[in-house]
């Protein structure tokens, strides 16, 4: 069922304004909702079971003919296959075909990517190809590695005991080796210009074959003429189609003569001249207006593109132009996407001039400002380091998800647009896309949009730009727990700063890793900072940010009363200001200064109320947070299944988002649960917060493991390091522990002492039961 039909099936005669957004939409709600059953297929919005394994290979050619020898050649080949030759000869109709005809012996599935080596636009990495291929494997996005070697090796890792088909399409030789899955069962096909080990080089059609292929088109005219017509194509299938596309329903005589008179001089045409001279002719048989839409379509960077970017890159809805050019076999219509071989991307892109170019840049501008109103969507706290002009034509968004099914359609495109656009566009683009990329833990993109954004705004004395692209790098090391790289980005990024607005966000960003890695006297003195600036200018968003980030800081230190004063302030605000995202993190760190304080129904009530809002923004770190919050409030007031049920959610998430921090923290509410398995749960935690740096869940851990192996020396440890890091919280807490351990009253006296410092009320309550414990 095509869209068209389905809207129509599920709206009837009334569909909404938009009716292409909201299909996305609730196609978007019914693969969350049956994510196992459904999916949208490739070629159009048609609903279908799934297969067992993914489906990723484009439509098989209707009218494919011809290469029965070579079919039957490559079914029998044992190992990878390799498909060589000129430009369009066949390769991908032949791989695809191939690959159609392998599938039921591939059932585990069938991947597919355009590798782009040859194109004008920017060619696909191994590492972009990987993170499609693991998705579509069922990977989850937050779960991808950034590097290529931990990449490669999940993938072997997903196809072991698979049978999966891989079509590595227009390739060179130098990105293929990670791609191939070299694991019993699988099997790659592979295409190329170049020249490959074990290759098939494709030559033209026979002329069987070319004959057989302008039938098909209904091609009319005498089998003389057509024979004429497939020497002038130089038996190329590129060139046939389109010869066919324009004689199909027309006069061949006069096409043949037209094709004559460009090439008198030319006995036997060569590959390349017959290609051109199909395009040619078929170029000047367009309306003025097609011309013009089919020069700017081969200037765009991306692999295909929708109507929307296509009228922003016309200045008019070029709807009728486009239909003009599949008609002509110049442009492919897939779905609701419009595609160009790349030999007719080069033609087209080689007859554009500086009036052609100046629509690339308004195509460039639109998606900046649509890119921008989705995220902002998305994110309301969205905010930009860079001042682009966002007036001017865009697309605006409904709610959420239209917004997030509109950046999953473009999210190639964009990319692609930030490595090929020139300044501001790709700094500035690359800045609006910072926090969609950060969130949706896309690491392998982040690194190809914001070393672009960086590289393009250094060429152009870009300060603003190159702050914004650090910053960015910057954020993307401390997802990954890179704190020193992190820091390190983030420093250059504030000496490119331009404005007041900037110097804020980046020593907020520096605060937060500084936190993580336990540096509180560090992390204080940035959230100070921003958020001074932020009062100066009257950032009620940014004011709300600083003052929860401070709270996290004091509470760190054992600062507790404090803490709450600066999170609850955060929370009034970011109610007043719809903020939901934010006030759901406040509401999570209010539930953990409620813990701390010894007022768990208030923490409990708070708790609860965060993870019901994180889950209706489908923010999944800050929703495992949440989650392992709640489980150790559960577990404090004694409530086992509920935390138990808390702790297994929050693990799901965490591993989904991959998100170790939330693993820790959760580790250890379990630890508290389950006091059978509290030396295992602690240990692991232990030495997964060493692992990622994670300082303050290594101290809680510690004291866990310490109290769980009564080992006198792990609590001295964690005692010193609490001193040395200022991580005051859990000192109250560590004091118990040793006073424990070594049944001493007077160490059980400081701890109780440390607790009323700080308004631990449980800490303090079990410490006077030691206490009495002890007879003291």
């Amino acid at each position: 069922m095509l869209f068209a039909d389905l809207i129509r099936e599920v709206w009837g005669d009334n569909p909404p304004t938009g009716p292409l957004p909201a299909l996305r939409t609730l196609v978007k709600r019914l693969r969350r909702s049956i994510p196992d059953e459904v999916v949208t297929d490739a070629s159009g919005y048609r609903l279908k079971l799934r297969t067992p394994g993914p489906c990723q290979l484009p439509a098989d050619l209707p009218d494919f003919v011809g290469r029965e020898h070579e079919l039957e050649s490559l079914e029998r080949q044992e190992g990878a296959v390799a498909i060589t030759g000129p430009p369009g000869v066949g390769k991908t109709a032949l791989a695809v075909r191939l690959a159609h005809r392998l599938r039921e012996r591939y059932f585990d599935g069938q991947l597919y990517v355009n590798l782009r080596a040859f194109a004008s636009g920017p060619p696909v990495t191994p590492e972009q190809a990987l993170s499609g291929f693991l998705r579509a494997l069922g990977v989850p996005q937050a779960a991808i590695p950034a590097s290529l070697d931990a990449q490669v090796g999940l993938y072997r890792e997903k196809l072991d005991g698979r049978r999966v088909l891989v079509v590595l399409d227009n390739a060179v030789e130098d990105v293929i080796e990670p791609l191939v899955p070299d694991r019993p069962g699988c099997l790659a096909i592979v295409t190329s210009r170049h020249d490959l080990p074990g290759q098939l080089r494709l030559d033209v059609l026979a002329d069987d074959a070319a004959h057989d292929l302008l039938v098909s088109m209904r091609v009319g005219g005498t089998a003389e003429e057509r024979t004429e017509l497939v020497r002038l194509c130089a038996h190329l299938p590129l060139a046939l189609r389109i010869a066919g596309a324009n004689v199909a329903h027309g006069h061949i005589e006069d096409y043949l003569d037209e094709l004559r008179g460009d090439r008198l001089d030319v006995l036997e045409i060569d590959g390349d001249a017959a290609v051109r001279a199909t395009f040619e002719l078929s170029y000047r048989a367009l309306s003025d207006e097609a011309k013009r839409v089919f020069r700017r379509l081969g200037l765009t960077p991306g692999a295909d593109i929708g109507l929307d970017a296509a009228t922003a890159l016309a200045g008019r809805d070029p709807e009728v132009q486009l239909d003009e050019l599949v008609r002509a076999g110049l442009v492919d219509h897939v779905g609701v996407r419009y595609q160009l071989h790349d030999l007719i991307r080069l033609f087209a892109g080689d007859a554009a001039d500086d009036d052609d170019q100046a629509g690339l840049l308004d195509m460039y501008a639109w998606y900046l400002r649509t890119a921008f109103n989705a995220v902002s969507k998305i994110v309301p706290e969205t905010s930009l380091l860079t001042e682009p002009d966002l007036d001017g034509p865009s697309l605006t968004f409904a709610d959420r998800d239209d917004a997030g099914a509109w950046l999953e359609e473009e999210h190639s495109n964009l990319v692609a647009a930030v490595v090929a656009a020139p300044s501001p566009y790709a700094q500035q683009l690359a800045d609006a896309l910072r926090i969609y990329l950060h969130i949706g833990r896309f690491e392998i993109d982040k690194a190809v949009v914001f070393r672009a954004g960086l590289r393009t705004a250094r060429a152009a004395g870009d300060l603003a730009g190159q702050s914004a692209a650090l910053f960015g790098l910057g954020m993307s090391c401390w997802t990954r727990s890179e704190y020193r790289d992190a820091l390190a980005s983030f420093a250059e990024a504030l000496e490119y700063a331009q404005t007041p607005y900037a110097v804020a966000s980046i020593r907020n960003a520096a605060g937060i890793v500084y936190s993580e890695m336990g540096e509180t006297r560090r992390a204080d003195e940035c959230f100070a900072e921003a958020l001074r600036i932020r009062r100066e200018l009257g950032d009620e968003r940014g004011i709300g940010a600083a003052l929860m980030n401070l709270g996290i800081s004091h509470g760190t230190r054992g600062e507790l009363r404090q803490a709450a004063e600066y999170i609850q302030e955060c929370k009034e605000l970011s109610e007043h200001l719809g903020l939901y995202n934010q006030l759901a993190i406040a509401l999570d760190n209010l539930s953990v200064a409620y813990f701390e304080l010894g007022d768990l129904d208030a923490a409990l009530t708070s708790s609860i109320e965060s993870v019901q809002l994180h889950t209706s923004q489908d923010q999944q770190r800050a929703l495992a947070n949440a989650l392992a919050s709640l489980a150790r409030i559960h577990a404090e007031r004694g409530e086992i299944a509920d935390g138990l049920s808390a702790a297994e959610r929050c693990l799901v998430v965490a591993r989904e988002a991959e998100h170790p921090k939330a693993r820790i923290d959760c580790l250890v509410a379990l630890a508290v649960l389950e006091p059978e398995k509290a030396e295992q749960h602690a240990g692991e935690a232990v030495e997964l917060g060493r692992k990622v740096g994670y300082g303050p869940g290594v101290i809680t851990a510690s004291i866990l493991l310490a109290r769980a192996t009564r080992s006198l020396e792990l609590i001295d440890e964690v005692i010193g390091t609490i001193q040395e890091t200022d991580s005051f919280m859990d000192h109250s807490r560590a004091l118990l522990v040793r006073a424990e351990i070594t049944g001493s009253a007077g160490t059980a006296r400081e701890a109780l002492e440390a607790a009323e410092r700080r308004g631990q009320a449980k800490v303090a309550s079990d410490a006077r039961s030691l206490l009495v414990t002890l007879g003291a």
